[in-house]
Protein backbone atom coordinates (compact mmCIF):
# COMPACT_ATOMS: atom_id res chain seq x y z
CA UNK A 1 0.00 0.00 0.00
CA UNK A 2 1.20 3.50 -0.81
CA UNK A 3 0.39 5.30 2.48
CA UNK A 4 0.45 8.67 0.72
CA UNK A 5 -2.82 7.72 -0.98
CA UNK A 6 -4.52 7.82 2.43
CA UNK A 7 -4.26 11.63 2.40
CA UNK A 8 -7.80 12.93 3.08
CA UNK A 9 -7.91 15.37 0.15
CA UNK A 10 -6.84 12.61 -2.25
CA UNK A 11 -8.72 9.62 -0.92
CA UNK A 12 -12.11 10.37 -2.47
CA UNK A 13 -10.66 10.07 -5.96
CA UNK A 14 -8.51 7.09 -4.99
CA UNK A 15 -11.61 5.39 -3.61
CA UNK A 16 -13.47 5.85 -6.90
CA UNK A 17 -10.49 4.82 -9.07
CA UNK A 18 -9.85 1.70 -7.02
CA UNK A 19 -13.52 0.67 -7.12
CA UNK A 20 -13.50 0.91 -10.92
CA UNK A 21 -10.20 -1.00 -11.18
CA UNK A 22 -11.53 -3.79 -8.95
CA UNK A 23 -14.71 -3.95 -11.00
CA UNK A 24 -12.66 -4.52 -14.15
CA UNK A 25 -10.51 -7.17 -12.49
CA UNK A 26 -13.54 -9.04 -11.18
CA UNK A 27 -15.46 -8.94 -14.45
CA UNK A 28 -12.42 -10.37 -16.20
CA UNK A 29 -12.35 -13.30 -13.76
CA UNK A 30 -16.02 -13.97 -12.95
CA UNK A 31 -17.63 -17.05 -14.52
CA UNK A 32 -20.52 -16.75 -16.94
CA UNK A 33 -23.75 -15.78 -15.22
CA UNK A 34 -22.17 -13.26 -12.82
CA UNK A 35 -21.42 -9.57 -13.22
CA UNK A 36 -19.66 -7.01 -11.02
CA UNK A 37 -21.11 -3.49 -10.95
CA UNK A 38 -20.29 -0.27 -9.14
CA UNK A 39 -23.12 1.29 -7.17
CA UNK A 40 -23.76 4.07 -4.70
CA UNK A 41 -26.02 4.41 -1.71
CA UNK A 42 -26.99 7.60 0.08
CA UNK A 43 -27.19 8.25 3.80
CA UNK A 44 -29.46 11.06 4.97
CA UNK A 45 -28.59 12.62 8.32
CA UNK A 46 -30.35 15.01 10.61
CA UNK A 47 -28.95 18.56 10.67
CA UNK A 48 -25.73 19.19 12.52
CA UNK A 49 -25.74 21.50 15.51
CA UNK A 50 -23.26 23.70 13.66
CA UNK A 51 -25.12 25.31 10.77
CA UNK A 52 -21.86 25.97 8.93
CA UNK A 53 -21.54 22.29 8.09
CA UNK A 54 -25.02 21.95 6.59
CA UNK A 55 -25.11 21.17 2.90
CA UNK A 56 -28.10 20.64 0.61
CA UNK A 57 -27.56 18.66 -2.58
CA UNK A 58 -30.56 18.55 -4.95
CA UNK A 59 -31.59 15.35 -6.71
CA UNK A 60 -33.52 17.07 -9.49
CA UNK A 61 -33.69 20.42 -11.18
CA UNK A 62 -36.57 22.35 -12.74
CA UNK A 63 -35.45 23.95 -15.99
CA UNK A 64 -37.47 26.73 -17.54
CA UNK A 65 -38.24 26.62 -21.24
CA UNK A 66 -37.90 30.30 -22.08
CA UNK A 67 -39.99 30.06 -25.26
CA UNK A 68 -42.99 28.76 -23.31
CA UNK A 69 -42.50 30.75 -20.11
CA UNK A 70 -45.30 33.08 -19.18
CA UNK A 71 -46.76 35.03 -16.31
CA UNK A 72 -48.83 32.99 -13.85
CA UNK A 73 -52.02 34.62 -12.72
CA UNK A 74 -52.02 35.33 -8.96
CA UNK A 75 -55.43 33.64 -8.73
CA UNK A 76 -54.00 30.35 -10.02
CA UNK A 77 -51.83 29.69 -6.96
CA UNK A 78 -53.05 29.52 -3.36
CA UNK A 79 -51.20 31.64 -0.85
CA UNK A 80 -48.72 29.39 1.03
CA UNK A 81 -47.67 29.49 4.64
CA UNK A 82 -43.94 29.97 5.06
CA UNK A 83 -41.87 27.41 6.98
CA UNK A 84 -38.14 26.99 7.57
CA UNK A 85 -36.93 23.54 6.51
CA UNK A 86 -34.07 21.89 8.39
CA UNK A 87 -30.97 21.41 6.27
CA UNK A 88 -29.91 17.85 5.61
CA UNK A 89 -26.61 16.34 4.58
CA UNK A 90 -26.52 13.54 2.05
CA UNK A 91 -23.35 11.53 1.63
CA UNK A 92 -22.82 9.13 -1.25
CA UNK A 93 -20.74 6.04 -0.63
CA UNK A 94 -19.50 3.86 -3.48
CA UNK A 95 -19.21 0.09 -3.37
CA UNK A 96 -19.01 -2.97 -5.63
CA UNK A 97 -21.69 -5.60 -5.98
CA UNK A 98 -21.65 -8.99 -7.67
CA UNK A 99 -25.01 -10.10 -9.01
CA UNK A 100 -26.60 -12.98 -10.82
CA UNK A 101 -26.60 -11.59 -14.37
CA UNK A 102 -30.08 -12.90 -15.17
CA UNK A 103 -32.09 -12.50 -11.97
CA UNK A 104 -30.07 -9.47 -10.72
CA UNK A 105 -29.97 -11.18 -7.33
CA UNK A 106 -27.27 -9.72 -5.08
CA UNK A 107 -24.59 -12.32 -4.31
CA UNK A 108 -21.60 -10.44 -2.86
CA UNK A 109 -20.74 -6.86 -1.94
CA UNK A 110 -17.23 -5.41 -1.79
CA UNK A 111 -16.95 -2.48 0.60
CA UNK A 112 -13.88 -0.23 0.49
CA UNK A 113 -13.95 1.62 3.80
CA UNK A 114 -13.79 5.41 3.98
CA UNK A 115 -12.30 7.48 6.83
CA UNK A 116 -15.81 8.39 8.05
CA UNK A 117 -16.50 4.69 8.70
CA UNK A 118 -13.70 4.73 11.28
CA UNK A 119 -14.77 7.81 13.22
CA UNK A 120 -17.47 7.59 15.93
CA UNK A 121 -20.68 9.04 14.53
CA UNK A 122 -23.64 8.33 12.25
CA UNK A 123 -21.59 7.19 9.24
CA UNK A 124 -19.86 4.51 11.29
CA UNK A 125 -23.10 3.37 12.93
CA UNK A 126 -24.93 3.26 9.60
CA UNK A 127 -22.18 1.17 8.07
CA UNK A 128 -22.11 -1.28 11.00
CA UNK A 129 -25.88 -1.71 10.64
CA UNK A 130 -25.53 -2.26 6.91
CA UNK A 131 -22.71 -4.72 7.53
CA UNK A 132 -25.00 -6.90 9.62
CA UNK A 133 -27.90 -6.45 7.19
CA UNK A 134 -25.82 -8.01 4.42
CA UNK A 135 -25.08 -11.10 6.49
CA UNK A 136 -28.67 -11.41 7.71
CA UNK A 137 -29.90 -11.24 4.10
CA UNK A 138 -27.52 -14.03 3.07
CA UNK A 139 -25.18 -11.76 1.09
CA UNK A 140 -21.42 -12.35 1.15
CA UNK A 141 -19.46 -9.35 2.44
CA UNK A 142 -15.92 -8.41 1.45
CA UNK A 143 -14.62 -5.49 3.54
CA UNK A 144 -11.32 -3.77 2.70
CA UNK A 145 -9.69 -1.23 5.02
CA UNK A 146 -6.76 0.71 3.51
CA UNK A 147 -6.56 3.37 6.24
CA UNK A 148 -4.15 3.35 9.19
CA UNK A 149 -5.97 6.18 10.96
CA UNK A 150 -9.25 5.96 12.82
CA UNK A 151 -10.96 3.48 15.10
CA UNK A 152 -10.81 -0.03 13.71
CA UNK A 153 -14.19 -1.63 13.03
CA UNK A 154 -15.01 -4.60 15.28
CA UNK A 155 -13.34 -7.73 13.93
CA UNK A 156 -13.45 -10.13 16.87
CA UNK A 157 -14.31 -10.32 20.55
CA UNK A 158 -10.62 -9.62 21.14
CA UNK A 159 -9.43 -7.15 18.53
CA UNK A 160 -6.34 -8.38 16.64
CA UNK A 161 -3.33 -6.06 16.51
CA UNK A 162 -0.04 -5.67 14.68
CA UNK A 163 -1.29 -4.74 11.21
CA UNK A 164 -2.11 -1.58 9.26
CA UNK A 165 -4.68 -2.79 6.73
CA UNK A 166 -6.94 -5.77 6.18
CA UNK A 167 -9.36 -7.52 3.87
CA UNK A 168 -12.25 -9.35 5.55
CA UNK A 169 -14.56 -11.94 3.99
CA UNK A 170 -17.81 -12.83 5.76
CA UNK A 171 -19.84 -15.73 4.40
CA UNK A 172 -23.34 -16.01 5.91
CA UNK A 173 -23.11 -19.81 5.93
CA UNK A 174 -20.00 -19.67 8.13
CA UNK A 175 -21.03 -16.97 10.60
CA UNK A 176 -19.89 -16.04 13.19
CA UNK A 177 -16.56 -17.14 11.66
CA UNK A 178 -14.92 -14.98 9.01
CA UNK A 179 -11.67 -14.86 7.06
CA UNK A 180 -9.20 -11.99 7.35
CA UNK A 181 -6.07 -11.02 5.45
CA UNK A 182 -4.15 -8.59 7.71
CA UNK A 183 -1.07 -6.84 6.32
CA UNK A 184 1.25 -3.98 7.19
CA UNK A 185 2.49 -1.09 5.09
CA UNK A 186 5.63 -3.11 4.37
CA UNK A 187 3.84 -6.26 3.20
CA UNK A 188 2.74 -7.01 -0.36
CA UNK A 189 -0.97 -6.83 -1.06
CA UNK A 190 -2.78 -10.10 -0.47
CA UNK A 191 -4.76 -11.97 -3.11
CA UNK A 192 -8.16 -12.34 -1.50
CA UNK A 193 -10.94 -14.84 -2.19
CA UNK A 194 -14.22 -13.38 -3.47
CA UNK A 195 -17.08 -15.75 -2.62
CA UNK A 196 -19.88 -16.44 -5.06
CA UNK A 197 -23.01 -18.54 -4.84
CA UNK A 198 -22.69 -22.31 -4.52
CA UNK A 199 -21.44 -24.39 -6.23
CA UNK A 200 -19.15 -21.79 -7.85
CA UNK A 201 -15.58 -21.63 -6.46
CA UNK A 202 -14.17 -18.38 -5.08
CA UNK A 203 -12.70 -15.86 -7.50
CA UNK A 204 -9.24 -14.48 -6.61
CA UNK A 205 -8.85 -10.70 -6.47
CA UNK A 206 -5.28 -9.38 -6.56
CA UNK A 207 -5.40 -5.91 -5.05
CA UNK A 208 -1.92 -4.84 -6.18
CA UNK A 209 -2.61 -4.56 -9.95
CA UNK A 210 -5.87 -2.78 -9.13
CA UNK A 211 -4.05 -0.14 -7.09
CA UNK A 212 -1.34 0.24 -9.74
CA UNK A 213 -3.97 0.83 -12.42
CA UNK A 214 -5.81 3.32 -10.21
CA UNK A 215 -2.51 5.12 -9.47
CA UNK A 216 -1.67 5.35 -13.16
CA UNK A 217 -5.08 6.47 -14.36
CA UNK A 218 -5.51 8.93 -11.49
CA UNK A 219 -2.01 10.39 -12.06
CA UNK A 220 -1.55 10.52 -8.31
CA UNK A 221 2.21 10.77 -8.72
CA UNK A 222 1.62 14.34 -9.95
CA UNK A 223 -0.15 15.29 -6.71
CA UNK A 224 1.74 13.40 -4.01
CA UNK A 225 4.73 15.10 -2.37
CA UNK A 226 6.95 12.22 -1.30
CA UNK A 227 9.41 14.59 0.38
CA UNK A 228 6.92 15.12 3.22
CA UNK A 229 5.57 12.61 5.76
CA UNK A 230 2.33 10.87 4.79
CA UNK A 231 -0.99 11.60 6.49
CA UNK A 232 -1.20 10.13 9.06
CA UNK A 233 2.60 10.14 9.64
CA UNK A 234 4.66 7.06 10.39
CA UNK A 235 6.17 6.41 13.78
CA UNK A 236 9.01 4.30 15.14
CA UNK A 237 10.63 1.76 12.84
CA UNK A 238 8.14 2.39 10.04
CA UNK A 239 9.32 6.01 9.82
CA UNK A 240 12.95 4.92 9.45
CA UNK A 241 11.95 2.27 6.89
CA UNK A 242 10.02 4.83 4.83
CA UNK A 243 12.90 7.32 4.84
CA UNK A 244 15.29 4.68 3.59
CA UNK A 245 12.84 3.49 0.93
CA UNK A 246 12.26 7.00 -0.42
CA UNK A 247 15.96 7.80 -0.34
CA UNK A 248 16.74 4.74 -2.46
CA UNK A 249 13.90 5.62 -4.81
CA UNK A 250 15.32 9.10 -5.36
CA UNK A 251 18.79 7.74 -6.28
Amino acid sequence: MDPYLEEPNLWSDVHLSLIIAMRGALNAALPMGYVAAADKYVWIHEPDADARTRVIKPDAFVVQNREQAGVISPAAVSTPTKVVLPAIRREGSKYLKIMDAKSRRLITVVELLSPSNKVPGPDREDYLTKRMDYITAGVNLVEIDLHRAGQRLPLAETQPTGFDYYALVCRPSQMPSAEIWPFTVRDPFPVISIPLGPPEPDVPLDLRPCLELAYQQGRYGEEVDYTKPPVPPFSGTDAAWARELLANKAV
